[in-house]
């Protein structure tokens, strides 16, 4: 084993892959690189699970995935969406129920999230030959077999072969969840199982918490999900990859970062925790905050305060595909706010918060997609992530963590565990298609969409504006009403340039729902 391959080991050693019936060690914040090596080798002896503790594989199918926000779907029109790269299609029938099926019509393979829901029955219809499924995906109506005589149409519906493929699925937390499994045991499967959430932030109720921050922001990234996810679970980045937006790589605290209790909270198989300190805008002094994995999807970052209130931030990093996956974001506090604060906190429109999150995540993507070609690259030769990383630092432990268990536990990921070649690295992508906030969040933000059509509506007002100012000055000047150099026309003339001034502004906002560049070397 190369010097760099041991080297990481060791510090991976700090974090564990899974917890097991073994004690955990208890790490206090190392002080000095012996120090950390010590730890490292005390950690990773406790940790290690006997051959009798061994869990069963890690299933990737058989775990609750959460796909939207319930507050970002329409009732009224199905969703498409991925998933372990199977296409889906999620829809609300008359009952309010979420349903979700495979997405291709059993008849002639259309999509079934180009349907529509009937009004009849509130059932999905594909929109190519009218064909309705109920929610457990039995066909309840093929309108071209009734043509062929009676009874007909009853005789077909019951025929397996006109169902459509019926995935169990649950709304929880705000959240529509899938299980990607639709095999006989897949229902009485789910039912045992809860959704990987923090069991502290699962008990909060909605009388709980003061305030919701960013209010569950969705976007669809171009990065594979491992490494989206060791990018999430390490903060140890923000001061410089985030500097100016959401963190200070000058400041003193910058480089703050102590870990240490690795997996004494946890009591769930798969993920790790362990206490953080650092200083998450890099300004004010650090703070303590408990960080929770719930693998395979779940990571949240939760500052503890009197009398039981948090504050944090909870993410769901969801594998779409091979190459591209959904994060979804949510700020929480339970702290109490003053009720006129509060008030005006749920008038303010989501997107608001939704233009810095996606200013944060553009700032990731500039460099993660290259990250991940490279690392998909050297999987491609059989380079195993030691080889590829070296973790110098105690900070690099949480990236650690994550890597110990999907490459362990998780078996380096659905496709792979399923006897599928490695990942190949991302094609090639255009500046535009890689930081295209429009495409990969706005259209699945309302929130943004209505911001969206209120910068363009108010650009028209101020263009409306100015056209009508220089009109009634031009016209005005005409009829000798008003003498060039008086001083009403300078003071229209200042109104216009002015408005004109605005309507560029806004111009150059309306970019922030679509492309704009993210150039770290310019910050």
């Amino acid at each position: 084993m190369s010097r760099h391959s041991f080297r990481s080991e060791r510090i991976a050693g700090i974090a564990c892959r899974s917890t097991s019936s073994t004690s955990t060690a208890t790490v206090t914040p190392p002080t000095t690189q012996h120090a950390v090596d010590k730890a490292a080798s005390r950690t990773e002896q406790a940790q290690v699970p006997s051959a009798r503790e061994a869990k069963p594989t890690f299933s990737w199918t058989k775990q609750w995935y959460p796909v939207q926000a319930v507050q970002n779907l329409d009732p009224k029109k199905p969703f498409a969406t991925k998933l372990l790269g199977s296409d889906l299609v999620v829809w609300r029938d008359a009952t309010g129920q979420w349903r979700c099926f495979e997405d291709r019509c059993p008849h002639r393979l259309a999509p079934l999230s180009q349907g529509r829901i009937a009004e009849a029955d509130g059932n999905l219809q594909c929109s190519y030959h009218g064909w309705r499924f109920g929610g457990n995906g039995k066909a309840v109506s093929i309108p071209q077999a009734k043509m062929d005589g009676p009874g007909n149409e009853a005789r077909v519906c019951n025929n397996k072969r006109s169902c459509v493929k019926a995935y169990p699925t649950k709304e929880f937390w705000g959240l529509v969840w899938v299980w990607p499994d639709a095999n006989s045991s897949a229902w009485a499967d789910s039912s045992n199982t809860e959704p990987p959430i923090d069991p502290f932030v699962a008990k909060l109720t909605a009388e709980d918490i003061t305030l919701l921050t960013g209010q569950y922001f969705v976007r669809d990234m171009p990065i594979p999900f491992d490494i989206l996810a060791e990018n999430i679970s390490d903060q140890s980045h923000v001061p410089f990859g985030h500097h100016g937006v959401a963190g200070n790589r000058e400041s003193k605290w910058a480089t703050h970062f102590k870990i240490w209790d690795v997996n004494k909270r946890q009591t769930w198989p798969d993920g790790y925790t362990y206490e953080l300190e650092w200083s998450p805008d890099g300004i004010n002094p650090p703070i303590q905050q408990a960080v929770t994995c719930i693998a395979p999807s779940f990571i949240s970052y939760l500052q503890h305060k009197d009398q039981g209130a948090v504050s944090g931030v909870v993410f769901w990093i969801v594998p779409l595909d091979d190459l591209n996956t959904r994060v979804i974001n949510q700020g929480v506090v339970t702290s109490p706010i003053p009720g006129p604060l509060r008030w005006l906190a749920s008038k303010r429109g989501r997107w608001l918060d939704h233009l810095l999150l996606n200013e944060i995540f553009d700032g990731d993507l500039a460099y993660l997609h290259k990250a991940a070609f490279l690392a998909k690259q050297n999987d491609a030769t059989g380079a195993t992530w030691p080889q590829d990383y070296y973790l110098a630092a105690q900070a690099d432990a949480s990236a650690a963590a994550w890597r110990r268990w999907f490459n362990g536990r998780g078996q380096g990921g659905h496709v792979h565990a399923s006897g599928g070649e490695p990942t190949k690295p991302p094609a090639g992508i255009s500046r535009h298609d890689l930081l295209d906030r429009h495409a990969q969040h706005v259209t699945q933000c309302p929130s943004c969409q209505r911001g969206l059509q209120l910068v363009r509506r108010s650009q028209m007002v101020l263009k409306g504006a100015c056209a009508a100012a220089f009109l009634g000055l031009a016209a005005a000047l005409g009829q000798g009403q008003l003498q060039l150099a008086s001083a009403p026309v300078a003071e229209v003339t200042v109104g216009i340039g002015s408005l004109l001034w605005l309507c560029g502004t806004l111009h150059s906002f309306e970019a922030k729902f679509g492309f704009s560049d993210y150039v770290h070397s310019e910050r």
